[in-house]
């Protein structure tokens, strides 16, 4: 009794103690503590870079940070006490895995006590590039639900085998924080995660490997509390050990801050460390994880709900918990400055947000992989008879869920031009009907962005043949360009498309 005293804040103290609500308040306040013992969660740019929105000009494009901007960011959540900091680690984008590099020299020289997360697939190329880019942590993720199982030919069982194989690479090159995470947990049966999970705890013990952190990621926000407890219980009957949950929740509906806060609040109550995902002002593809601000704002205005007459003495108290940073400064007022920063790029850069989930952006995807997710949904619905809304119905569920499934065509990829994939390329060309151009056409046109691109200019003339090897040229070209020009267009990128595929002559259409 003497240390649930103890940690009652003051608000509370001429509070009857017999009330709901009194326990449901202290537990609230005492989830700040919980964060930040761990560091408040991981801080995600590379969620934030696949931010997709309006532009000023109507353009819709993803958000771009330069080096000194994210750097910048970095500082502020190291100085916040955030603890992990991940970045986009995609291997086949040189500059970015430049700057990763840079980022984390620097951070070493400034002697920052955050860690950097590369966020990997558990592919191969991946892994190594993330290692040799300087990071220690990886996280990584695989897609295990039906949708993926049956676009990737794999059983659930071939999944695992992959998670292990990934994260036994990941040790053998000397990682020392390695996560996995079921890419699509809410889609994925129960059935499915928990053989999933048994397989691979399975194989680990058996070549005494061990995972340090386990993500449970809802990309579209419509899980409940009780599901994510579902998935948590399933854990522990299979008897995986991991130190911490990590939690990835998009606010495609509006709720994540409630799930955030139910999620960790349990979690603290089960002695298990959660570290919630959040982004920068909570934006991200459609709707983002959340915004640190968002969460502890959250937190407070529950606090507040439950004692509305107790306004100033909360306010108070959750300033006090807070406390001061070791610079002097209030951690209130230090992320107060840290969002203005924020919105102040937002500003600059022409980049126009709603956090409504019915806004523009939650009808469109940019990023590759989920677009991807969302072709290879419609085509596999194709070839198993299925046609017309019936196929392009099927398609949009493969990932938006949570959203109304408006009589449209299938979600279309617009430009994230700064994360730009092959796969963004696949669609916009497959869309327009485009076909390859002759190779000496699409060898001239390799020539004129030689000199542009450097050493990422790099193309074997054996590879005019392959669209897949032409389309990751075309994407890496895009990538380069939109951060060398501060943005691009639909327009331009499709410009450059089209120096490598054309129309389709009548001849040719069959």
């Amino acid at each position: 009794m003497q240390a649930h005293a103890a940690e009652m804040p003051a608000f509370l103290v001429d509070e009857n103690p017999a009330h709901k609500q009194f326990f449901q308040a202290r537990d609230l306040f005492n989830l700040i503590g919980y964060l930040q013992q761990h560091g408040f969660g991981v801080f995600s740019i590379r969620e934030s870079l696949q931010a997709v929105s309006r532009c000023r000009d109507g353009t819709l494009q993803g958000f771009f940070l330069s080096q000194a901007q994210a750097w910048e960011a970095i500082r502020m959540m190291n100085a916040l006490g955030v603890g992990v900091v991940e970045l986009p680690a995609y291997p086949m984008n040189q500059p970015g895995q430049e700057q990763n590099q840079w980022l984390i020299a620097q951070a070493q020289q400034h002697d920052l006590q955050i860690e950097f997360a590369a966020h990997a697939r558990c592919v191969e190329l991946d892994i190594y590039a993330a290692y040799q880019a300087g990071f220690r942590r990886v996280h990584l993720y695989i897609g295990t639900s039906k949708i993926k199982q049956a676009t990737a030919g794999a059983s659930i069982t071939r999944m695992a085998e992959k998670a292990f194989e990934s994260i036994a690479l990941a040790r053998s090159l000397g990682y020392t924080s390695v996560r996995i995470s079921t890419e699509d947990a809410f889609r994925t049966t129960l059935d499915d995660y928990a053989e999933f999970f048994t397989q691979l705890q399975h194989l680990l013990a058996q070549h005494d490997l061990r995972v340090n952190g386990i993500g449970i990621p809802d990309t579209v926000g419509v899980s409940t509390q009780e599901e994510l407890g579902e998935r948590i219980s399933i854990l522990q009957q299979v008897g995986i050990p991991f130190d911490f949950l990590e939690c990835h929740i998009h606010n495609d509906v509006g709720n994540a801050d409630q799930i955030y806060v139910n999620t960790l609040m349990v979690c603290m109550r089960l002695g298990i460390t959660m570290l919630p995902d959040f982004s920068i002002l909570g934006i991200g593809e459609r709707n983002g994880t959340i915004g640190l601000s968002s969460l502890l704002e959250s937190i407070y205005r529950r606090l507040i709900q439950l004692y509305p007459r107790k306004m100033p003495q909360i306010r108070a108290a959750v300033r006090d918990q807070l406390g001061m940073l070791p610079t002097g400064e209030l951690f209130v007022n230090a992320y107060n400055t840290a969002d203005s920063y924020f919105y102040n790029l937002l500003s600059r850069n022409g980049f126009v947000f709603d956090r409504s989930p019915f806004s523009s952006n939650t009808e469109y995807d940019g990023s590759g992989v989920h677009a991807d997710t969302t072709m290879r949904a419609y085509q596999l619905a194709l070839a198993e008879g299925r046609h017309g809304q019936a196929a392009i119905d099927i398609g949009n569920s493969a990932y938006c869920g949570a959203l109304p499934l408006y009589d449209m065509s299938l979600r279309t990829p617009v430009l994230a031009c700064f994360g730009c994939g092959k796969s963004n390329v696949r669609f916009w060309r497959e869309q327009a009907q485009l076909v390859r151009r002759p190779t000496q056409a699409v060898l001239a046109s390799v020539e004129r962005l030689q000199a542009q691109l450097g050493p990422d200019g790099a193309f074997a003339p054996e590879q005019a043949q392959d669209d897949n090897a032409l389309d990751e040229y075309i994407a890496r070209a895009i990538r380069f360009l939109s951060v060398q020009h501060s943005g691009m267009t639909h327009q331009e990128a499709m410009e450059l498309v089209e120096l490598f595929y054309q129309p389709q002559s009548p001849k040719s259409g069959g």
